[in-house]
């Protein structure tokens, strides 16, 4: 039982973004909702928050199909294409056939209607973020994250990093050892599994990564080895 409780991913750790222009919906949740959430951000304009969706990494994202500047099914279709792989939960005024289509073509988790209520919002959070996106994940710049249930590097958005298994291999060693300088030999043995590898070998996969992400990533200190950019969980 312990173990099955210690495994059920918690909301503390993650950031929730809400697209609706309903200020009861705002009001609440701004007062209620913000000692689940490592972060809440509340958006009533569609286009605004689907802007922040692609240049942010968000969990979930609460969709009112009460929402300015765009309609509710523009809403979702951007969403999808920006931001493919964030779980959306969708909540309306009414049970409208027509918007409960446009939650299932865009693969919602949920709908619901009001008056919701949080404490219902909060559990689908929880079911949803432990049926799509298991385990912690490690935050670094410019919104990518690595998820570690799925095992793999996103940017923000969702879109995943095609990494080669040495250059997954590598991050995820600096990872594991996030806070040290990580030498050459432990890269070797680890990495190349104690396969020949020169120093330039070992340049050029750490270049090609920075490539794919950015400069910052990976630190090297001179002689010594290299370090993870601080990352947060």
């Amino acid at each position: 039982m312990l173990k099955t409780v210690k495994n059920i991913r918690k909301l503390n750790n993650d950031k929730l973004l809400v697209i609706s222009s309903d200020k009861e919906i705002k009001n609440s949740f701004e007062s209620e909702l913000d000692e689940y959430f490592k972060e809440i951000i509340i958006l009533a304009n569609a286009k605004e928050a689907i802007e922040l969706a692609a240049s942010s990494s968000f969990d979930v994202v609460l969709v009112d199909t009460q929402v300015e500047e765009y309609s509710f099914a523009q809403t979702c279709s951007e969403l999808t294409q920006v931001a493919p792989t964030l779980p959306k939960i969708i909540i309306s005024s009414e049970e409208n056939s027509d918007d409960i289509v446009t939650a299932i073509n865009n693969s919602a988790y949920t709908f619901t209607t009001k008056p919701v209520r949080l404490k219902d919002i909060k559990l689908a959070a929880i079911m949803c973020l432990n049926q799509t996106k298991r385990g912690d994940k490690y935050d670094f710049q410019h919104g990518i994250y690595f998820d570690e249930y799925r095992d793999q590097f996103f940017k923000a958005g969702g879109s995943l990093i095609d990494f080669t298994r040495l250059e997954k291999s590598f991050l995820k060693l600096l990872i594991v050892k996030k806070g040290d300088v990580i030498d050459y030999d432990i890269i070797k043995e680890v990495v190349w599994k104690g396969k020949n590898m020169s120093i330039y070998t070992m340049r050029n996969i750490v270049n090609k990564i920075r490539q794919k992400t950015y400069y910052e990533i990976i630190r090297n200190h001179s002689n010594k080895g290299y370090v993870i950019d601080e990352v947060k969980n």
